[in-house]
């Protein structure tokens, strides 16, 4: 059964929200949400991101119910799919509507002439994109969190073609106008601008239909527009996020089977202009899937959901990076908290050895910023050496051996796998004061070398393509805690102060590939400030068998980050950096567990979970000590 006429909009309508909870849904279990990066999403440009401009022409006057934009209609233009993925939406501006939408882009506008559309005979004014922004600029504040979207310049690069006597000048004068309207953006507060660049029009139906010269032309003119405009739109100082579609249809163009396309050099639309291709103008039923290109030069949806998805990756990269230094520094946290468990030990027995061999194992899972592991395990191995003028101070040295992997293999898009591994080395003192009542002072000191293995995910369309990367890193902390003993009945209670200073570097970080899909991420610098307040308590439930436990609160005090710079591999001349994601700042955490000495040796063995708004983890450890 068909919805007749009056149930479609609703249906449409239904299946729209429908479509938005469940992308909301998905990006929320996949890593790092990317949803709420941005605050909001603008579009300026041409029929490559307009999204309905027109519609009130070709549905109220010509009845095309499904037409309005330029491609594979009712498909919409990459825009739509782009702005759902991150969380938002896509509204265009319409002709002779009220202009209130986010999409300010229209079919045939030129970079920075304004030109009139005389399509049907109706005579339609169309902006140019420099005055698309002038007029945004106007009438809004710019969101300093949004991101804006530039992209022009391919219908003067058809209207030089069509005049070759001036086609220079039109080209530079393109390039000039989209310089100067990034500049607007950028000096009026836009701090996140996305500017793909021209596809390749050599590529195009149209070029190939005129023949190997015109190819080449198209080829050179959209490579020469896209090397001056980006250099300019750089040199203005604004945070430009490069996208490179120019390199993006070449890949599609080698090997479009393993995208999806069965045909890149013809049309899959029979009318003349994809702005009046519906569902049944098309030269094969699913040609809008199969064809990258709807008419002589626009694509068809599918290719416009594969624009959408390349962008999402590329604007969402740099912030999952960025991440890596947070679970770098939240795993050092939790082997700092496996040292604490053996100090707390210490602390609690009565005669302390003279040198004492001890060694702490953990398995368990731990989830960080979104990333889940349960693959985590380390070990750490020390000796204690009691101070002979003072029965309360020792001192120690350790090593650990960590191992984590962090796995969301099943995600489309995003990180999809995590290994971090860490040699570190450290030196603890624990001692009681009794000048100052009895309170027992603990620090440490210590340094570790790490490996960062990453491996991330794009998937264009139902293409799924992992790229990998790898750094090395270090870690520097130093922890200092201070408790007062108490007794109360039978147990022995220590309420505390605590405070970790943890410094995390790591190395950049370059995927291998050629593409303009592979990316690099600059070198990052992480510092934290912990405080702790907390109180751990110890009682003997039996000859040689203690209970042991420790419950706290962990508030970070400071965070000094960067947000990371990235570059595609094909225009590394141009970095760029996008908003940092939000990490956890606190957490609870609680560890009981049983010690029990066998003769010389001291066995113990426990449970460790803590959890914050996106970190947590539960764990298992079993320690041995033994005097030598």
């Amino acid at each position: 059964m068909h919805p007749n006429a009056s149930e479609r909009p609703i249906l449409r309508t239904t299946l729209k929200t429908l479509t938005k909870s469940m992308l909301a849904l998905s990006l929320s279990v996949t890593g790092v949400a990317y949803a709420n990066l941005y605050n909001s999403v603008t579009f300026f440009g041409d029929s490559l991101t307009d999204g309905g401009y027109l519609s009130p022409v070709t549905q109220g006057g010509l009845g095309l119910n499904e037409s309005g934009q330029f491609t594979t209609n009712p498909d919409n233009t990459w825009a739509t799919s782009f702005a759902e993925q991150l969380g938002t939406t896509s509204v265009a501006n319409k002709y002779k509507g009220s202009q209130t939408g986010n999409n300010y882009a229209i079919g045939g506008a030129r970079a920075g002439v304004d030109v009139t559309n005389n399509l049907f005979g109706f005579g339609i004014p169309v902006a140019s994109a420099n005055s698309q922004v002038n007029g945004y600029l106007s009438n809004n504040r710019v969101d300093p969190n949004g991101l804006y979207v530039v992209w022009a310049g391919a219908n003067d690069l058809l209207a030089a073609a069509e005049d070759s006597d001036n086609a220079q000048a039109t080209i530079l004068s393109a390039v000039g106008s989209q310089i100067s309207t990034i500049k607007a953006l950028k000096d009026n507060g836009a701090n996140y601008i996305l500017v793909p660049n021209i596809p390749d029009i050599g590529l195009t139906p149209s070029a190939i239909a005129r023949g190997p010269l015109a190819q080449t032309q198209g080829t050179f003119i959209s490579n020469q527009y896209n090397q001056a405009m980006l250099s300019g739109a750089a040199a203005t100082g604004a945070n430009i996020i490069p996208l490179d579609t120019f390199s993006l249809l070449q890949q599609v163009n080698k090997n479009p089977a393993i995208y999806g396309f069965t045909n890149v050099t013809q049309a899959a639309c029979t009318t003349t202009s994809s702005l009046l291709c519906g569902t049944n103008d098309l030269v094969t039923p699913n040609a809008n899937n199969s064809y990258f290109f709807a008419d002589s030069i626009h694509p068809t949806g599918r290719a416009h959901q594969m624009i959408a998805d390349y962008a999402t990756a590329v604007v969402t990269a740099p912030s999952q990076i960025g991440v890596l230094p947070h679970i770098a520094t939240v795993a050092g946290l939790a082997t700092n908290e496996r040292l604490q468990s053996h100090v707390n030990q210490i602390q609690n027995s009565a005669q302390q050895p003279t040198r004492n061999l001890w060694a702490t194992g953990e398995v368990g899972n731990q989830d960080i910023a979104g990333f889940e592991s349960d693959g985590n395990a380390q070990v750490l191995l020390g000796v204690d050496f009691a101070h002979g003028n003072s029965t309360n101070a020792v001192t120690g040295l350790y090593g650990n051996i960590t191992q984590k992997e962090f796995d969301n293999s099943n995600t489309a898009t995003g990180l999809s796998n995590i290994e971090l591994s860490e040699v570190g080395f450290g030196v603890y003192h624990t001692n009681t004061v009794e000048q100052l009542g009895g309170i027992r002072i603990n620090g440490a000191i210590g340094f570790g070398t790490m490996d960062v293995d990453v491996t991330r995910a794009v998937t264009l369309s139902d293409y799924r393509q992992e790229f990998k990367s790898s750094a090395d890193g270090k870690r520097y902390y130093a922890s200092l805690q201070a408790g007062y003993p108490m007794q109360i009945s039978n147990i022995d209670i220590t309420p505390y102060l605590g405070a970790t200073v943890s410094r995390v570097k790591l190395d950049a970080l370059k995927e291998q590939e050629m593409s303009g899909i592979a990316m690099q991420f600059d070198e990052q610098e992480y510092t934290t400030t912990y405080g702790k307040l907390g109180v751990k308590a110890n009682h003997n439930l039996a000859e040689n068998l203690n209970l042991f436990g420790d419950i706290h609160y962990q508030k970070q005090l400071s965070d000094d980050r960067d947000a990371v710079s990235a570059r595609l591999n094909t225009i590394q001349n141009i970095s760029f950096n996008t908003p940092m994601a939000t990490t956890d700042d606190d957490n609870f955490a609680m560890t009981l567990g049983l010690s029990r000495k066998f003769g010389q040796l001291n066995a113990n063995a426990g449970v460790t979970h803590s959890q914050g708004d996106d970190d947590k983890s539960t764990s298992v450890f079993v320690g041995l000590s033994g005097a030598f």
